[in-house]
């Protein structure tokens, strides 16, 4: 048969076998695999939605849902097109021939923009043989908008002869309904690792099971790469060697203008830990964009109660006379705590006569896992370090029966696989807040969590928390 007919005969099955609902398909034309971005790779116009550059050649870029769609949204017409709604122009290839690049253009009946598209294969309906394909072996960083994680990426999008060989990069899919509403944040999965969750929960609780889950989440993946990130260390905030903080920058996402900064303060027992147990959550709001800070403060016994809530007011104040300095919004300072991190947070946030006249306040506060009180008949040596051993004055030492300040949002979790005494005094706590000053603070109870591991997942493929954080934060900042 003639290499005409066999041409022609092959574009008519191409055509016909297409479903007919396929014409009626709007949305993003993304990968069907994968390859180096877990999200997959759309058709995209390239610039951002609001500057687009029509005229320059399509690219590959990573399909953002849940963000606006206008470069990225297409839809397949009943005569062959792909158009672009948005900007009413239509696919077109500059050429019929390998090394093409995609454009769109005024749409018209011209062969370079009608378009085939049967097993995967999106292709020139008058030339089979060539498919729409993926160039290059890895992505490279686009510009994202802060809160997005992890990090946009871009490859050219091109003509290619179709081969076996190249399959993964020249397959194609229109996207469905069900992808087209994931949040800001999302990455590839929205929960724990199953094999992940069954470790955490054989762990269960106990103050030995910290480190070995510290060794777990050591070897998970992050959603960002190191070199997305700069930080600057030792930050001075007072005269002693422990008031000191790390501030974790973004390297691609210069915003402009002032983003939330969000500063975490470490547990230990309160005397021990040390701000290098958080830098992968300072690391992760960095990556989004924001400004992360990872601080210190003083232990005991040197340090006496309430130094600890002292050295987290100081933390706000110097990070609200110098945020500006690294692109941060000092009145969109939030701090978080995990464990003793959170009863210093606590206790500065819910009792401000506790801190120095002056003292800078936050815009809200992430509580995690605090133990806002402790077993007055079993003080740990932690407690009898920091809060003295005369019993009588610990029942107005503790958060609990003492709040003074309450018109500073705030979200507390607890986790599954709590120490059961930090389920009590969060329980007081959370209770005098409602009941008595008769206010909703937020809550969330993290299924499947021990007390570390809620810090430790933000910035993995386990979303639970982080998504929570920054719906709080934007929810705050929205206000």
């Amino acid at each position: 048969m003639p290499a005409l007919w066999t041409s022609a005969l092959v574009a008519l099955v191409l055509i016909v076998i297409t479903p007919a609902a396929s014409y009626a398909d709007a949305g993003l034309l993304r990968t069907i695999h994968a390859l180096d971005e877990a999200r997959g790779y759309c058709l995209d116009v390239a610039g951002p939605p609001e500057t687009a550059r029509i005229d320059d050649p399509l690219q590959a870029h990573t399909c953002k849902y849940g963000a606006p769609l206008d470069d990225q949204r297409f839809e397949r017409t009943a005569d062959g097109a792909i158009r672009a709604a948005t900007y009413n122009r239509c696919l077109a290839a500059a050429a019929l021939e390998p090394g093409a690049r995609l454009l769109l253009r005024a749409c018209a009946a011209a062969p370079a923009q009608r378009w085939s598209m049967a097993w995967g294969r999106l292709s020139p309906a008058s030339n089979p043989d060539l498919c729409v394909a993926v160039a290059g072996e890895k992505g490279e960083p686009a510009g994202t908008p802060v809160s997005i994680s992890p990090v946009y990426r871009r490859r050219d999008v091109v003509l290619e002869r179709c081969a076996d060989a190249r399959e993964a990069s020249q397959s194609f899919r229109w996207s469905r309904v069900d992808e087209r509403g994931v949040s800001a944040a999302e990455i590839v999965r929205g929960g724990m690792p199953a094999d992940l969750a069954t470790q955490i929960a054989a762990l269960g609780w106990s103050e030995g099971n910290i480190p070995a889950t510290y060794k777990l989440y050591a070897s998970q993946p992050r959603v960002h790469e190191p070199s997305e990130i700069k930080v600057t260390k030792d930050v001075a905030y007072g005269p002693h060697e422990r008031q000191r903080m790390d501030i974790h920058t973004a390297t691609l996402r210069r915003a402009e203008r002032p983003v939330p900064v969000v500063a975490v303060f470490h547990g230990g027992g309160l005397v021990g830990g040390m701000r290098a147990n958080t830098t992968t959550f300072a690391d992760y709001f960095a990556s989004i964009g924001f400004v992360g800070v990872a601080a210190g403060y003083r232990l005991a016994p040197d340090s006496k109660w309430p130094d600890g809530a002292r050295d987290v007011g100081a933390v706000v104040t110097w990070l609200r006379d110098h945020a500006r300095e690294y692109g941060g919004d000092p009145e969109r300072i939030f701090i978080a705590g995990i464990s003793t991190g959170s009863l210093h947070a606590a206790t500065y946030l819910f009792r401000p006569e506790l801190v120095p006249p002056g003292t800078a306040r936050p815009a809200g506060a992430i509580l995690l896992s605090g133990p806002y009180s402790f077993d007055y008949s079993a003080p740990s040596k932690g407690e009898l370090a920091y809060f003295g051993e005369d019993k009588s004055r610990w029942p107005q030492m503790v958060v609990p029966g003492n709040v003074t300040r309450t018109d500073i949002p705030v979200l507390f979790t607890t986790s599954e696989y709590d120490d059961p005494r930090y389920l009590t005094s969060h329980a007081a706590l959370f209770s005098e807040l409602v009941e008595k000053h008769g206010v909703r603070p937020r809550f969330r109870q993290s299924l499947g969590h021990n007390h570390v591991s809620q810090m430790l997942s933000v910035g993995t493929a386990d979303t639970s928390v982080s998504r929570e954080i920054l719906d709080f934060i934007d929810r705050v900042t929205a206000r």
